[in-house]
């Protein structure tokens, strides 16, 4: 039998909704897996890449079924966050780290900094999946979706209620559990809180005011990740600026390079809350903090 051209049950995507997310809404209306949303009504197999780089193919069969414009469906994966988030999906150019996080200067300035290549890197990426998602916007049976960008390793706060993303096992709608049951929503700081919205803000509009000007959504998350690889840099290389890095950690209260060795997940995290801090122009101490020209 041909398959109807209109789902009759499909809800509207929520803003920023990773399309995984939006594919599971619609299957639980028929009581179904994702999988098997796929696989029987839309002759697709394959659900790793549905948050990646959905086929077009698909893409035009969920417009058809739903009525939703294809380039709204796209930007529901990373793909359709190329050229502001990322340069390219591809995870095979040489230059990539170089390209994206060393044209720009804002700790350090561009000569104490030593640029490298690295093999199978795309920015914000994780190697590995990564389930966080705000307690309150997921405890809410009215509101399953999980958003892209807690996919990633670019917020630490939701923007609509401020209170800490947290890690969660299962699939949100069918069954859901956090990693640390007991603990209430967390407040983020308020430096955290403002530059999670200012994220958000970039992610769903394109650009950023920021107090003095409004910038383009790209130069942004080029700019948080040229602080994270500058609080990154070990300071044997930072020659006389690095009392200044060390400030920074120290003003953060935080060991150098969030005590690791090795660039890791857990030290990335801490990393992205130094950042928000020291883009926010301020720490503790009232520090403040000017961009290297050049």
């Amino acid at each position: 039998m041909k398959p109807a051209p209109h789902w009759p049950l499909h809800p509207a995507p929520r803003e920023g909704e990773a399309l995984s997310s939006w594919l599971n809404r619609v299957a639980l209306c028929y009581h179904m897996e994702v999988s098997e949303l796929l696989e029987h009504d839309l002759g697709h197999g394959q659900v790793d890449d549905l948050d990646t780089a959905p086929p077009l193919a698909l893409l035009a069969m969920l417009s058809q079924r739903s009525g939703i414009e294809p380039d709204r469906l796209r930007c529901m994966s990373f793909a359709g966050w190329v050229p502001w988030l990322l340069d390219s999906l591809d995870d095979q150019i040489p230059d990539a780290l170089e390209t994206y996080a060393f044209q720009l200067s804002v700790l350090l300035p561009k000569l104490r900094r030593r640029t490298r290549s690295i093999t199978s890197w795309r920015t914000w990426l994780p190697s590995q999946p990564i389930h966080r998602a705000c307690p309150l916007c997921l405890n809410d049976p009215a509101n399953q979706a999980v958003l892209l960008a807690w996919k990633l390793p670019l917020m630490l706060s939701c923007p609509l209620h401020g209170c800490w993303l947290e890690s969660y096992w299962g699939v949100p709608g069918r069954f859901l559990g956090w990693e640390n049951a007991d603990t209430a929503p967390r407040t983020a700081s308020d430096a955290i809180a403002v530059m999670d919205r200012r994220t958000w803000q970039a992610l769903t509009t394109g650009h950023v005011e920021l107090p003095r000007r409004r910038i383009h959504a790209g130069l942004w998350f080029r700019l948080l990740r040229t602080l994270l690889d500058e609080l990154n840099t070990p300071l044997s290389t930072c020659g006389t600026c690095a009392g200044y890095l060390r400030q920074v950690w120290e003003g953060c209260g935080h060991p150098l390079r969030a005590g690791q060795s090795l660039w890791g997940s857990v030290a990335k995290i801490v990393k992205l809350e130094h950042a928000w801090r020291r883009l926010d122009g301020r720490n503790d101490d009232g520090f403040q903090v000017a961009p290297f020209p050049g």
